[in-house]
């Protein structure tokens, strides 16, 4: 092609035709900036279609993490609903000498605790990609990347306040002549006192109850109930691409 343009400059100045020389001139600039301008849009096609390809990868790297993440909440819900049955069954002193086998985990209330630590793989990606093209007015981004900015370290404050209570009240046992006999599950009569009517245990069994029911229990359902929205819209938007 630049061959071709410069063949016909020469003839043109070869034959003095300069008025036409100089409109020809304008002409190939002008063929060239829209050559020019014709590569830029179709590389920022490509870039485009490029983004739109990470971006959805990354939404289905999401998908995996939220599908995850509800079914470990399904577990974590179900733990903490029955450790608060029966955390208010020692708190409502329904625990008695006479029924304490009723209840075996009641003993253990106190000292185990399941963190919920949600998946961030997509979410470190999708922030990778946000903060560098990604449109920002993307509202299904947005919602995803507050919901992450939320829960996080709500989670992780709870899972804390968790293990501390937990390791205080294991520290706390250590004191009792019956404590090697509780790690292996083996029950004697001041043990069972303790558990069913000690008022030192009714009250541990309260304020843990207040971290892991009133606290940590609400917000993984708060999370589960968010998470559960935003895979519906995030398939929804994978479809119709």
């Amino acid at each position: 092609m630049l061959k071709i343009f410069r063949s016909v400059r020469q003839r043109l100045l070869k034959e003095n035709k300069f008025k036409n020389y100089f409109l020809y001139a304008i002409g190939e600039t002008l063929l060239v900036m829209i050559g020019i301008l014709l590569a830029l849009q179709v590389n920022n096609w490509n870039e485009v279609r490029k983004t739109k390809v990470q971006l959805n990868n990354t939404l289905s790297t999401v998908v995996n993490d939220l599908s995850l993440d509800t079914l470990m909440a399904t577990q974590i819900i179900k733990y903490y609903e029955a450790n608060q049955k029966n955390s208010l069954r020692i708190i409502n002193k329904e625990i008695t000498l006479n029924n304490y086998k009723e209840c075996p985990s009641c003993a253990s209330l106190i000292t185990l605790y399941k963190p919920f630590n949600i998946q961030t793989k997509g979410y470190d990606i999708l922030k990778k990609i946000t903060n560098q093209q990604i449109d920002k007015k993307d509202s299904l981004i947005t919602d995803l990347s507050q919901l992450y900015s939320l829960f996080l370290p709500m989670l992780q404050k709870s899972n804390d306040r968790l293990e501390n209570d937990v390791l205080k009240n294991l520290e706390s046992f250590k004191q009792y002549s019956w404590f090697v006999d509780w790690t292996q599950q083996k029950f004697n009569s001041e043990m069972i006192t303790y558990f069913s009517s000690s008022e030192d245990y009714r009250k541990k069994v309260a304020a843990h109850n207040l971290l892991a029911s009133r606290n940590h229990l609400l917000i993984v359902k708060s999370y589960k109930a968010n998470a559960k929205v935003m895979l519906e819209r995030i398939k929804t938007r994978l479809e119709d691409e």
